[in-house]
């Protein structure tokens, strides 16, 4: 199966509040929040996304200090931590970010620093001044990412409420979007009444389809399909995922 950026409901949101972030009025209204339940697709998207535009990505945990995330922000730009100082360490992470959106100015693409994992640290209010401090300096994005409860949350701090831009809610794949990941990460052709059985099967849930995706893509490697791809009848008794509430697997039935 191919590993690609694939341009869903969901990554066009995204995209396209990145650029409404870009075109933002006020300087300071540089935070993006993205949430949404797991196995949607956020992490890969945000990560992906990064990657191509050499973008700052870093995962927190809950027992993140206001150190160690400077040095997460180092390591995650291939930067040596100059010191254990705090006041040190956020000096050079504000050098190393300056120069790193020039560098993406240069080459006309947006830069961000992303923060996956949020809900980790949306309760710590240190933790969250420090990013505000960062973002209100250099008038960058900074985009969170997390689950259900990250908005709820972060209105406990008004600070830091005030300065989002954007927000994108992630959403159950629509049965386009399964079409369109099928056509382009699946290497054997796949009928359309099997996508529809995947979409009704991983009820939209982006990790379920990639791995429906991957056992469609092996049984057909092994069984080439014929006419219009794989059917739900060629796959009559086959592995399609595993339930993510029991653990089991769901096999398709015809």
């Amino acid at each position: 199966m191919k590993q690609k950026f694939v341009n869903t409901t969901n990554t066009r949101a995204f995209l396209s509040a990145v650029s409404a972030l870009q075109q933002r009025g006020a300087g300071e209204a540089c935070l993006m929040v993205i949430d949404g339940k797991p196995g949607l697709g956020k992490t890969f998207t945000v990560k992906s996304w990064s990657t191509d535009r050499l973008s700052v990505y870093i995962r927190v945990t809950k027992e993140v200090t206001p150190c160690w995330l400077m040095k997460m922000i180092l390591e995650a730009m291939n930067k040596t931590p100059v010191s254990s100082i705090f006041e040190r360490l956020f000096k050079q992470v504000v050098e190393e970010l300056k120069k790193a959106v020039e560098l993406a100015q240069q080459s006309d693409e947006d830069f961000a620093v992303i923060i996956d994992e949020v809900d980790n640290i949306c309760r710590s209010a240190r933790i969250l001044e420090t990013l505000r401090d960062l973002s209100d300096l250099l008038e960058i994005p900074f985009i969170f990412v997390g689950m259900g409860q990250v908005r709820q949350n972060l209105v406990r701090f008004p600070q830091i409420a005030s300065r989002i831009g954007q927000y994108v809610t992630f959403a159950p794949l629509t049965r386009d979007d399964v079409r369109k990941l099928i056509d382009e990460l699946c290497e054997v052709k796949v009928a359309d009444d099997l996508v529809e059985y995947l979409h009704k099967m991983s009820k939209g849930l982006a990790r379920e389809i990639k791995e429906g995706i991957a056992n469609i893509e092996r049984f057909g490697r092994k069984n080439p399909p014929k006419g219009d791809g794989l059917t739900i009848k060629d796959m009559s008794g086959q592995i399609l995922m595993n339930d993510r509430d029991t653990g089991r697997p769901i096999v398709v039935r015809v």
